[in-house]
């Protein structure tokens, strides 16, 4: 299918020059040369290699990302590939001279060489997917896979699409994100064919997703059931039993299907470039509004994987959300955002700031004696109003809420949601905007703020014709 004015300008802006290429692959030949050098020092036989989306040319104008894996036999066990293997990498990255040491399932190096950031990954050498030991062991015949699958007219809408899905934020199968991987992005464009014909497919989507990537559909069943939480499933081809889209969430599909929808009613810029608009807060836009962070601070942040510091924050948001709603107050809208180095917050938007309104008691049923009993002598002596018999046959009580302000709640049983292992004895602050200073935004991320205040982005002004 042909592209629009809209993706040709795009398209322009997102692919990269000569001297980019350039620029990588001279960072690329530096490094791949450093890392032989201690391979040969310590006579150890492994293969350097180029994955990840430079190596499929997928990748957008302004990235400066080299995934760097080095292939170490396949005769050895775990513990050396964790152990000589990652020491020889360190060994390279400490010549290079600038790096820092990164998790995931086992450690990595993470380089930066004249702007370049590359990451040196050790994986195993082998010759078949069925022979996989570590989840990195599949990334070269993902590599594989998609330069046999992938023209050059089909790679420019590999990034058309990754533009699209960036500027929408759910780019990144990450816990911070749980949105689409860029291989996974890639999969798409080669079982439709094309952006546009990804963006007429996306709009007609309902959970569960299930794509055939493998020409087998009895698979679906095999999947659902080995990944039953997932919402949508996309087969590896490289590895049929996993599902290649088991990160994206229920936000990040519904964000697609809605935004496709919309684009083709009305394509624009905004989609992959929305503005971040001002952190100069119009307080008039949030009057009436409850609007609290509650921020925390640790210097054991730093020392986390990303993934593992969001799977924790995003575990104490939900607490919070539950706590809030089990004493009355009615969350609008929630969010949360770590600068991955000492801050997290949470963003919480209630109904009310303040509940003067006393809570109303629902009693048990008319027929539960002994209950209806307990329920009229609690309130009786508490003071409530009632308890009375209502028309539809309900025992209610109006009686006094045991937190009146949200912020006094976020406070006090800070230790009912502050229960992840790293967020466990740490002291809340909670700030509600138009009350309290607003210093804290100056440390936060400016389109996280923007979006949790004012909720409606850009592209969502395209969807009107």
């Amino acid at each position: 299918m042909s592209l629009g004015e809209v993706e040709k300008k795009v398209l322009e802006k997102i692919k990269p020059r000569r001297e980019e290429y350039e620029l990588l692959m001279n960072a690329y030949r530096r490094i791949e040369a450093i890392i032989y050098k201690i391979l040969n020092k310590h006579g150890i036989e492994a293969e350097v290699t180029l994955q990840g989306s430079v190596a499929h040319d997928t990748w957008l104008s302004g990235e400066r990302d080299l995934d760097v894996f080095v292939l170490f036999p396949k005769e050895w066990s775990i513990e050396d590939l964790r152990n000589k293997g990652f020491s020889i990498l360190l060994e390279a990255a400490e010549e290079i001279g600038n790096y820092n040491i990164r998790y995931a399932e086992h450690p990595y190096v993470r380089v930066i060489l004249d702007s370049v950031q590359a990451d040196l990954v050790p994986a195993f050498k082998i010759d078949s997917p069925r022979e996989i030991r570590t989840a990195v062991d599949r990334t070269p015949f993902h590599t594989q896979y998609v330069n046999e699958h992938l023209n050059e007219e089909l790679r420019d809408h590999v990034r058309l699409f990754k533009r699209f899905l960036k500027g929408l934020g759910i780019y990144g199968a990450e816990v911070r994100v749980r949105g689409f991987s860029g291989y996974l992005s890639e999969l798409l464009i080669i079982k439709y064919g094309s952006f546009p014909k990804i963006i007429s497919e996306a709009s007609k989507w309902k959970a569960p997703v299930f794509i055939d990537t493998v020409g087998n559909t009895r698979i679906f069943k095999v999947l659902r059931r080995k990944y039953p939480e997932s919402i949508m499933y996309v087969p590896d081809p490289v590895d049929p039993l996993r599902n290649v889209a088991a990160a994206v969430s229920l936000y990040s599909l519904a964000t697609l299907v809605i935004a496709s929808n919309c684009y083709r009613v009305n394509p624009c810029i905004e989609y992959y470039y929305p503005s971040l608009g001002s952190l100069d807060i119009d307080f008039s836009f949030i009057d009436g509004r409850c609007l609290v962070l509650v921020t925390v601070e640790s210097d054991e942040f730093s020392r986390l994987p990303p993934d593992v510091l969001w799977g924790e924050l995003h575990r104490v948001t939900d607490r919070a959300v539950k706590l809030a709603e089990r004493f009355g107050f009615s969350v609008v809208d929630w969010s949360d955002w770590t600068d991955e180095g000492r801050i997290a917050v949470i963003g919480l938007e209630v109904d009310e700031c303040s509940k003067e309104y006393p809570k109303l008691y629902q009693g048990p049923p008319y027929y539960s004696s002994k209950r209806v009993l307990d329920f009229i002598s609690k309130h009786v002596f508490r003071g409530s109003i009632g308890p009375w018999i209502r028309r539809d046959g309900l025992l209610l009580a109006l009686g006094p809420r045991k937190y009146v302000s949200i912020r006094d709640l976020l406070i006090d049983r800070s230790w009912e949601y502050m229960v992840a292992p790293h967020f466990r004895g740490l002291t809340p602050r909670v700030y509600v905007l138009g009350e309290d200073p607003l210093d804290i935004l100056d440390l936060m991320d400016k389109d996280w703020v923007v979006g949790f205040v004012f909720k409606r982005r850009d592209w969502i002004n395209c969807c009107i014709k």
